[in-house]
């Protein structure tokens, strides 16, 4: 991974800083040290950050210059610099190892559509499956197994189709960091083995067919 282009480690965004500290904040809320991984590919940034349902989620920001840029922070303090960020200048925090970030990155071409679901429906998925998953967790005992037989269960519901094969975590994901707008249209694309839920205020992705999951480790 290479650090911010130029020493100064500032980024110029052209796109309210504010849309990209609270993608942070909620990013940190499940773990303050949580990785986001800041990639800068011409004018455009995109912040990547693990979710708690095995995918990553994608907020993209306009950059005011064109730079290079491959470097991972915790997600509290890009958060607070995001936040205290003015006319758009934002100080980077200071870098994680390279070693912080494990998972691969979607690619940035390649997408087809294969489908569109209104926010309304994503919504009301999420709520179905939630409402599952308390049904049946009150029929898991308090033994030492409770935890993996709660895991069991969440990841038999994340992992069943949404629209087409994407699966339902791409949803569970997006309705946890706020993507999922009152109205509006989500879109399904594919790219090989990639799925990724495109909503208003960001995106959701992973792969799929891997033995471990959506996420070859």
């Amino acid at each position: 991974m290479t650090g911010p282009a130029g020493s100064s480690g500032v980024l110029r965004l052209a796109d309210p800083a504010r849309d990209l500290a609270v993608f942070a904040e909620r990013a940190a809320r499940h773990d303050p040290g949580t990785p986001v991984r800041l990639v800068g590919h011409g004018d455009v940034l995109a912040a990547f950050v693990p979710t708690p349902f095995d995918c990553l989620a994608l907020r993209t920001c306009r950059l005011a210059e064109s730079l290079v840029l491959d470097v991972v922070v915790e997600a509290v303090g890009l958060g607070a610099r995001a936040r205290s960020a003015r006319d758009g200048v934002l100080v980077v925090p200071p870098r994680l190892p390279d070693i912080a970030w494990t998972r691969p990155l979607p690619p940035r071409s390649g997408w087809h559509e294969v489908g569109t679901v209104p926010c309304g429906e994503v919504a009301h998925r999420v709520q179905t499956d939630t409402d599952e998953f308390r049904l049946r967790s009150t029929q898991v005992g308090t033994g030492r197994d409770a935890a993996g037989a709660l895991e069991s269960i969440a990841e038999d519901i994340w992992a069943r189709p949404f629209v087409a094969d994407a699966p339902a975590r791409l949803a569970h994901a997006a309705d946890y960091l706020g993507f999922v707008a009152s109205d509006g249209q989500a879109v399904v694309r594919r790219c090989g083995a990639w799925r990724r839920l495109d909503t208003p205020f960001g995106v959701t992705t992973g792969r799929v067919g891997d033995p471990l999951g959506l996420f070859v480790r």
